[in-house]
């Protein structure tokens, strides 16, 4: 029997190009968690892809829905250019250190 998840669970995914296990940032929303970053892979750098155009994307990264080259979505929040949970990038957003967005 599979074990049921709670609405508090934040789901892992496989990484499409390394099998690695990979984790999002989610929030409470009050009702449940809601994902409010994007997976990212820590084995291979691999970065689901958000919102933004998809101008000049391989076809493995139409096919997955995720950079195969370590580019990280410029949606995610990044400090140094590493992706950050929500509370680290609130932290570093009030000292002035998170990545400003290129979009």
């Amino acid at each position: 029997m599979a074990k049921r998840r709670s609405l508090y669970d934040t789901p892992e995914e496989p990484c499409p190009h390394c099998g690695a296990m990979c984790a999002a940032d989610f929030v409470d929303n009050g009702v449940a968690m809601v994902q409010c970053g994007p997976y990212h892979c820590e084995a291979c750098g691999a970065s689901e892809i958000g919102p933004e155009g998809d101008d000049g994307r391989s076809c493995i990264e139409q096919e997955t829905g995720w950079y195969s080259d370590g580019k990280i979505s410029p949606h995610a929040n990044t400090v140094n250019g590493v992706i950050v949970d929500h509370e680290t990038a609130k932290f570093f957003y009030d000292h002035g250190l998170l990545d400003e967005k290129n979009m």
